[in-house]
Parts: structure tokens; C-alpha cells; sequence
């Protein structure tokens, strides 16, 4: 049986073989170019290394490209983010590298110059879209990002998923920190996440992947050649259904635990017990649906290993109106 390492090593094989092309000054990108017209798309996987399912759709499209099997008349620059910390299977080396964009020159970590060599290419963007993959297991792909107009439309044109995780566009992710799609976005570009079920190698993430960036690169086609505009390409999938963060359960006790199996968007109800037996209690705070359920190793005395992440578990739940009119 194929070892994660040696598919991972193919893949990255593949892609430095099919990059003949030349590249960005960053070496694990490829860049196309079909001098068309001058719209510039962006797409990066495994910004965090151990979300490696995205990669293989990523590959297939660089592939195309070179082989002329897929078409684009605009440019294109696909990213592999951080393949070290993927040949260890780990989120990352010294820091995350999708907290460090926008503040990367404060520090000298593996993420941090990894991000100083990124961010170019992203300010080079007219659209960019960067693919992830959750810790747990998940019942449905989302996006997660905050509302925006132009964005939006995007959302349900590619159709990549039919939830986004949404929020006011002024609040941030994680408070004093910037991740990749919030650096497109503070520089007037789309910047759009796409989650794509539990971390690790599957036929689904990948063909997600490779679909979404096609279907994105047809547009872009489109909108150049004045066929069609982004509000018709939206119109032609399914709405999307529209979800916030309503609370976040702060990891205040190490001993606190949750019970074995949670997933993301496991539906709970307000009272529900999801604490593990013997445990700090945890209780459903509201009805709706669980997000980014924690798991985190434990010492031989039950405490969550330092350190330990600041929350343990999210609940989202519908927004209450339409994110257009809150959030205009």
C-alpha cells in the first residue's frame, strides 16, 4: 500500500516535472500564461502542510495546462504552500503560516519567510482562491470567509460547496493575526477559503479542487470575452446557504473534553451534553451545528497537551437576515 510520503513525494513530483514553464521567483508555483488577456487568478493548496487532499487536484491542473488539455487566455499562478511541513505531516514547522501574511516581516520563522515569498504573487491577483481541509471529519465542504459583495457571487458560481461560513466582513478570523485570504482581501482582491472535508488524501477533495479552479478559469475566460458577467454565471448553480459563528466554547480547563465522534456541522440542540463522561461539563449553549470540534493530545493525566488550542468547539448556526443588508 502507497505510504502518505511516497503519494506525497509522486505529487510533488509531478508538479516540478510538469513546471517547465517559467516560474514565479517562489520554486513550488507554476505559472501559466495564455496572453488572452490579463486577468490574474491565484490558486494555493496546503498553506497548511498536513491538509494535503487539495494537492492532487492542483497537480492535475498544472498538468493540463502544460499539456494543453485544459485552456485558460488569462494567467494563472498555482501554489503548493508549505510541502515541508507536508513531508512531516504537520500543520506547520515553527508558526502557522496562514496567520502570518500581512505581519510576516516580524519574524524569521520557516512560515514566516515562506509567507514573505507568497504574498507577491498574491498582490498580483485579480482573484484568489486558496483550498483547505478541516482537522475532523465534516458533513459538508464550505467556504469560510467574510461576506462580500463581489465574493459572494463567486461563492455560488463555483460551486464548490452549498454552506459558507460567513461573517461581518470587519471582524477577523483570528483577532491580531492575518490569514491568506484576509491579505488578498485588505488589498482589494477576492480572497475566497474553500474547505474540503477531513485533512489527509481523497478522490473527493481533489476532484473538488480541480473543478472549482477549471470552473474559475471558464469564467474569468468569459467575463474577458464579454459573454457573460459574474452575476449570470451565479445564477446558473443553486443559493448557498448562509452560516455564522454564534458562540465559541472557550478551552479554559485542560481537562476539558469533548465526547468521541463530533464532527463539523453535527447538529446540536440547546442543553445537549458533548462533554466526555468524567469530564468538565460542556453543554449546547444554543441549537445549531458544531465547528471545529477539538481533539488534542492528552497527558497520562487527561489534560490537553500545551499548548492547547483557545477554543474548544464553535457553534454556527443561519444568519439571521440577508448578509447584503447586514453587512452593506
Amino acid at each position: 500500500m502507497e505510504s502518505h510520503l511516497d503519494r506525497l513525494n509522486d505529487l510533488l513530483a509531478r508538479f516540478a516535472d510538469a513546471s517547465t514553464r517559467p516560474r514565479e521567483t517562489y520554486r513550488w508555483s507554476h505559472h501559466h500564461d495564455g496572453m488572452l488577456h490579463q486577468t490574474h487568478v491565484v490558486f494555493s493548496v496546503l498553506i497548511h502542510g498536513n491538509e494535503v487532499g487539495p494537492l492532487e487536484g492542483l497537480v492535475r491542473v498544472v498538468e493540463g495546462l502544460v499539456r494543453g488539455t485544459i485552456q485558460f487566455g488569462g494567467r494563472v499562478t498555482l501554489c503548493i504552500g508549505n510541502p515541508e511541513a507536508a513531508a512531516q505531516n504537520v500543520r506547520f514547522l515553527e508558526s502557522d503560516l496562514n496567520r502570518v501574511f500581512g505581519i510576516a516581516g516580524q519574524g524569521d520563522s520557516h512560515e514566516e519567510r515562506r509567507a514573505r515569498e507568497l504574498m507577491p504573487i498574491i498582490d498580483r491577483a485579480d482573484l484568489y482562491l486558496d483550498f483547505h481541509q478541516t482537522l475532523k471529519p465534516t458533513k459538508s465542504t464550505f467556504y469560510i470567509f467574510p461576506w462580500g459583495a463581489e465574493a459572494g457571487q463567486w461563492v455560488r458560481a463555483l460551486a464548490g460547496a452549498k454552506v459558507w461560513v460567513t461573517r461581518n466582513p470587519g471582524q477577523a478570523f483570528s483577532p491580531g493575526m492575518m490569514c491568506a485570504d484576509e491579505y488578498a482581501r485588505a488589498r482589494g482582491v477576492p480572497g475566497i477559503t474553500l474547505e474540503l472535508g477531513e485533512k489527509g488524501f481523497s478522490d473527493e477533495a481533489a476532484d473538488t479542487a480541480a473543478r472549482v479552479m477549471i470552473r474559475a478559469m471558464e469564467i474569468l475566460d468569459g467575463l474577458s470575452a464579454g459573454e457573460t458577467t459574474l452575476p449570470a454565471e451565479a445564477a446558473k448553480e443553486p443559493a448557498v446557504a448562509f452560516v455564522e459563528t454564534s458562540y465559541r466554547q472557550p478551552f479554559s480547563d485542560p481537562r476539558m473534553r469533548l465526547r468521541d465522534g463530533l464532527v463539523n456541522f453535527e447538529p446540536v440542540t440547546k442543553g445537549e451534553l458533548l462533554s466526555a463522561p468524567g469530564t468538565p461539563e460542556l453543554r449546547a449553549t444554543m441549537d445549531g451545528a458544531l465547528l471545529f470540534p477539538k481533539y488534542p493530545p492528552r497527558e497520562a493525566n487527561g489534560a490537553a497537551r500545551e499548548p492547547r488550542p483557545g477554543e474548544i468547539y464553535r457553534i454556527v448556526a443561519p444568519v439571521d437576515g440577508d448578509p447584503a443588508v447586514l453587512w452593506a
